[in-house]
């Protein structure tokens, strides 16, 4: 029989919290902690193990091999203690059912509340539960049961062995692929930019600029270059930025451009603080897709969701919109 265990439940949430924030400061807001109760935990974590977490370079909290094979338990238990008390927790009609959402690529929920509304009516025993995790390991968190329905993009379809789609891969054949809608990838610059006035952009038009890269996922494959191909033009000055929000937040102040879903940039461009430019004159699209695990009943939680968001896309009027997909599909070029 194995030893009791010498961290607890505090200790892994701290963890977690520490490695999506990047930063002891955000954890603890997060937390609802203050910063050296955060960092005494951490250290107190570290004492019952015998061996550090974290390593200091700079001002950067790197995870150390220890502190990377702790946090691949941390998700397990964390999510799965979480699910077991949602399952467990009375509702208006006895107990709630969970799904967890998760969405690849990007860190943006403005389209969010409009649907969880609508869902809620459909399905008002279903609780939804926002997973960051799957920002950018989507198929590892679905495959380990981290989440239950991953938004995802693929150029082609779930056969097509796209990135969106790894066909022929690990992957192959455990998920269950819904089409949601197609969306243009676009460049954006702030309205004063000196391409604000071109009608489109490639790599060549901004290969001098300061560019933003955005790293999409840590899974093998799942990038932009896998889809859309290395750019013909080099860019010469590029900037890897972690969090897509701090992408547009340095793209609308004007220190450069970017390449990004539409969607991911609706409410910027909506207010007029950013420009959205096609990718070439004929623009490229991209395919998004609700996925699921192949085995989820047609009537379970997940399978409910994944196809609400098909439907919902596709509803007469506003659909595409409040979900921030563009209306119209962009004819895909290379």
């Amino acid at each position: 029989m194995p030893d009791a265990p010498r961290l607890e439940i505090r200790h892994l949430q701290v963890l977690i919290a520490v490695v999506e924030t990047d930063s002891v400061t955000t954890a603890a807001l997060r937390l609802g902690l203050t910063q050296s109760a955060v960092t005494h935990r951490i250290r107190e974590a570290e004492r019952r193990l015998q061996r550090p977490l974290f390593s200091r370079v700079g001002r950067k909290l790197l995870l150390t091999t220890t502190g990377e094979r702790l946090l691949q338990s941390a998700y397990r238990v964390v999510d799965e203690l979480g699910r077991a008390e949602a399952e467990l927790r009375p509702g208006r009609e006895g107990a709630v059912e969970l799904v967890r959402l998760g969405q690849a690529t990007y860190s943006r929920y403005h389209w969010l509340p409009g649907l969880l509304a609508g869902f809620a009516e459909r399905a008002p025993a279903v609780e939804v539960d926002l997973v960051s995790r799957a920002t950018q390991s989507p198929f590892t968190a679905l495959a380990e049961g981290a989440v239950d329905v991953a938004l995802v993009y693929g150029s082609r379809g779930p056969r097509g062995g796209s990135a969106g789609s790894p066909a022929g891969s690990l992957w192959s054949g455990r998920f269950r692929w819904r089409h949601i809608a197609r969306d243009p990838l676009v460049a954006i610059v702030a309205p004063g930019h000196r391409l604000a006035e071109l009608p489109w952009l490639s790599s060549a038009e901004m290969a001098d600029e300061r560019f933003f890269a955005y790293p999409l996922s840590s899974e093998p494959g799942y990038s932009w270059d896998t889809v859309v191909g290395p750019p013909p033009v080099p860019f010469r000055r590029v900037s890897q930025v972690q969090l897509p929000e701090a992408v547009i937040d340095l793209v609308r102040a004007g220190y450069g451009c970017a390449i990004i879903s539409r969607w991911a940039v609706e409410p910027e461009v909506a207010d007029g603080s950013l420009l959205a430019k096609p990718l070439g004159p004929e623009g490229y699209s991209l395919d998004w897709w609700a996925v699921t695990r192949a085995g989820e009943a047609d009537d379970s939680p997940a399978s409910r969701l994944a196809a609400f968001f098909v439907d919902y896309a596709r509803r007469p009027g506003r659909g595409l919109a409040e979900l921030g997909f563009a209306s119209r599909p962009q004819t895909r070029t290379r």
